[in-house]
């Protein structure tokens, strides 16, 4: 019999990254992970320079202003007994209602349009939105949000919370500073802080960063089989496929799934993109995205 959060999962989906360059490197100091002049960084970060495009918006401030925390959408007290946001994510009695159709991506990531944008639902169990007026996407984009998150937190037990920051504009298009998010299938999340610190800590080091549920969080992305590309820096994806390998990912699907140790498996799900070093981007495939969508 299948697990609870795989039949979820099954519901949801049915039967059936930032953009290149988006943001430039954060400069914050920390612990190196890899050393600085570690001929395998310098390789993957010579590959990408060549194909460098002009940034958008202030390319210094870029990452912070992107996972920035505001005030809590509702006070602590309430968070978890609200019905959620117009009866749209959440029943009266508790359970995820469905996301509507309509919601399709047309033309790709760096250049496209959402059509019939669909609002990330208020689901304070599952998720907090950074900004519910940047969080707009296509139905296949919400479910597959939603049946990531059902894994994860009732099959996988994370209880941490979880920053879902960008996703694109209420119809898509142009999104400073970014240079996709334009055509509502690239997602923006905050790695998921270390115990005990302040939930507005931008997890500018790896220390800060909870790698274990980190990593149960893109499994379980991963495993919808809607993922084209994780982005995450280089350096980080040390942490991050050392995390997969506690949860007992054989070393040989970690090489097809990494970038990291090998800059130049340019097939990798997992793979470097400066100024993603306090967030993933994950971007979802045409699959199900409507039949204008294009690129990967």
């Amino acid at each position: 019999m299948r697990s609870l959060g795989a039949r979820v999962l099954g519901l949801l989906l049915g039967s059936s990254a930032c953009g290149a360059h988006e943001i430039e490197p954060t400069r914050d100091a920390e612990p190196a992970v890899v050393a600085k002049q570690d001929p395998a960084i310098a390789e993957v970060r010579a590959l990408l320079a060549g194909e460098r495009r002009e940034l958008l918006g202030d390319p210094g401030a870029a990452e912070q202003e992107i996972l920035a925390l505001g005030e809590p959408e509702v006070s602590d007290d309430l968070l978890l007994s609200l019905p959620g946001s117009h009866g749209r994510s959440v029943g009266a009695n508790g359970e995820r209602l469905a996301i509507p159709d309509g919601g399709r991506s047309i033309g790709v990531p760096e250049g496209g349009v959402l059509e019939g944008g669909i609002q990330l639902p208020f689901d304070p169990a599952a998720y907090t939105r950074r900004d519910a007026t940047r969080s707009y996407a296509t139905t296949q984009t919400l479910r597959t949000i939603q049946g990531a998150f059902a894994v994860l937190r009732e099959e996988r037990g994370v209880q941490a919370e979880v920053v879902i920051g960008d996703i694109s504009l209420p119809r898509g298009g142009s999104f400073p500073p970014h240079v996709s998010h334009t055509s509502g299938r690239d997602i923006d999340v905050r790695l998921i802080l270390a115990p005990g610190l302040d939930r507005t800590t931008l997890p500018a080091s790896a220390e800060l960063v909870d790698w274990d549920a980190t990593w149960s969080l893109v499994h379980s992305f991963l495993e919808t089989g809607h993922v084209t590309y994780v982005f995450l820096d280089f350096e980080r994806q040390a942490h991050l496929r050392d995390a997969a390998a506690r949860a007992g990912v054989h070393a040989r699907v970690l090489d097809r799934w990494f970038q990291f140790p090998y800059a130049t498996n340019v097939e990798a799900i997992v793979r470097h993109e400066p100024g993603h070093r306090a967030h993933l981007h994950i971007r979802l495939s045409c699959d199900g995205q409507g039949p204008r969508c294009q690129g990967a």
